[in-house]
């Protein structure tokens, strides 16, 4: 592909009923050939091209005839075409569906975007999952579909380089314990990336390949993946047993995904060298992680106006779940405590009993008699003071002191006001827009108060301020900090 001309490798049947390997060129400028037509092979910088066999292709082949009238598909029509199959086929809600045209459109034009979604089907035996993915199949650009796919056939179908395919791969579920396939899909969501593998060659030596794992993937699976790093990656669809108006895919079905695919490789050419790009979207309730998934996929429905407005509201929706589920977390429940802590103390050192008590009061419960250093809670389980203090130093970033004061010890949580105001932002706690404004004060103050110190004068040693007298001192204050083993005993 370069500015100017597109090729595409096809099967062609020719006048004299030949059939064989050949390329779909879309130009735009060329002496002789203005649109489409189809040529044998291809001379690129000198060197002669010739097409793949079909043999090794995983996936049907794109198959054109020399009756072909290579008109302009309409991309409005061809979504909607999409959509119709799926609405056949699949008996989900229809924003799903909607999200699944996009999908498909998606696969074609995935060079046109910097991240890819994952589409992740989640059912038991019976639920449509294995028979959703046979469309997704017949439809999808230049796809690798199979079930529990061994990685080295996922190296070897991605090292095929010149076009972005997608992945179709059925009960997935296990990918946790296979650390190269892993890799692919942990990658694979971002523009241009590689991962890489470790060859053996003949001599005995090693050498380091690399591999595009960029494309769009879907899959289907019994258990959701506990996978840090790639479940949150995946649009979970959850699958139940339905009634789909068809539930089996006949020969005339698949002569029309066939005509389908060809109009939509069409529109991949059209559309990526002789059209405008799709136009962008200012989402500012779409953020972050969130936006890298739906974002394309909102960006491609933009071809049907009304099954974009559709898409958007469940999209929002979507987004709104997991907001929700952020200020439902641990993690959320424990910002809002100590935020709380914050502005009634007035400072940003909170003694771990305070945050104790406060928990205790806000979820109603007590300690068992026997167990004092646990609460039994209906929102979060089993909660030690062990857990809250680990939780309070990973997710909210407190340093852990021990003060001693008049031979009683106190365990002391010291907060960074601007991460603290970060995590109520992170958290979604819309509730304390007070307890935003007043940590973001306090930050600016500080911020103030620290430039103002650095235009001062260093004080000399000769005009400091004198010592106090020890009579006046009336209570002696050591800080020390804690070892973990210290910490992990009492928060």
């Amino acid at each position: 592909m370069n500015d100017v001309r597109m090729a595409e490798a096809i099967i062609y049947r020719d006048e004299d009923d030949r059939t064989e390997p050949a390329f779909l060129v879309y130009n735009l400028k060329e002496p002789y050939f203005k649109g489409f037509h189809v040529e044998r092979e291809l001379m690129i910088k000198g060197e002669k091209i010739r097409p793949t066999s079909p043999s090794k292709y995983p996936y049907e082949p794109y198959r054109f005839s020399f009756q072909e009238r290579f008109e302009k598909p309409d991309p409005k029509m061809l979504f909607e075409e999409v959509l119709e199959e799926f609405r056949k086929f699949v008996d989900v809600e229809d924003e799903i569906r909607i999200l699944m045209a996009s999908a498909v459109m998606l696969s074609y034009i995935q060079e046109d975007f910097e991240t890819m979604p994952y589409l992740y089907l989640l059912g038991d035996n019976e639920s449509g999952k294995t028979h959703t993915l046979q469309l997704f199949a017949a439809l999808c650009y230049r796809p690798l579909y199979g079930v529990s796919i061994p990685s080295a056939d996922l190296y070897t179908f991605l090292g095929a380089d010149g076009h972005i395919p997608t992945i179709i791969e059925d009960e997935v579920q296990g990918i946790e314990r296979d650390t190269e396939k892993a890799k692919i899909w942990k990658t694979g969501y971002k523009r241009g990336a590689k991962v890489p593998r470790i060859i053996l060659k003949p001599n005995g030596e090693r050498e380091i390949e690399y591999y595009p794992s960029y494309c769009l993937k879907i899959a289907a699976g019994e258990k959701l993946i506990k996978l840090k790093g790639l479940s949150e990656r995946f649009i979970i669809i959850s699958m139940i047993e339905g009634d789909p108006v068809k539930d089996e895919y006949e020969r005339e079905d698949y002569e029309r995904f066939k005509a389908i695919r060809k109009k939509l490789l069409m529109w991949r050419m059209i559309h990526l060298i002789d059209s405008p790009p799709l136009p962008k979207l200012e989402l500012p309730w779409l953020r972050k992680r969130l936006k890298e998934i739906y974002k394309p996929l909102l960006m491609v429905a933009q071809l049907h106006p009304i099954h974009y407005q559709t898409l958007e509201k469940f999209v929002k929706a979507r987004v709104e779940e997991k907001n929700e589920a952020k200020r439902n977390s641990l993690e959320g429940f424990l910002t809002k405590i100590v935020a709380s802590l914050v502005k009634e103390k007035k400072s940003n050192e909170i003694p771990f009993l305070d945050i104790w008590s406060r928990i205790k009061f806000e979820l109603d419960v007590e300690e068992p008699p026997s167990r004092p250093d646990r609460l039994e809670t209906d929102a979060y389980g089993v909660l030690t003071k062990q857990k809250i203090g680990r939780r309070l130093r990973e997710a909210l970033g407190s340093r852990v002191q021990r003060r001693w004061e008049e031979g009683k010890a106190t365990v002391i949580h010291t907060f960074d006001l601007r991460r603290l105001e970060k995590c109520v932002k992170r958290y979604r706690l819309t509730d304390l827009t007070d307890l935003t404004d007043f940590l973001r004060d306090i930050v600016e103050k500080e911020a103030a108060e620290n430039d103002v110190k650095g235009l001062e004068k260093p004080i000399l040693e000769a005009e400091e301020a004198p010592i106090c007298s020890r009579e006046t001192v009336r209570a002696v204050r050591t800080v020390r900090y804690l070892s973990l083993s210290e910490v992990d005993e009492d928060g």
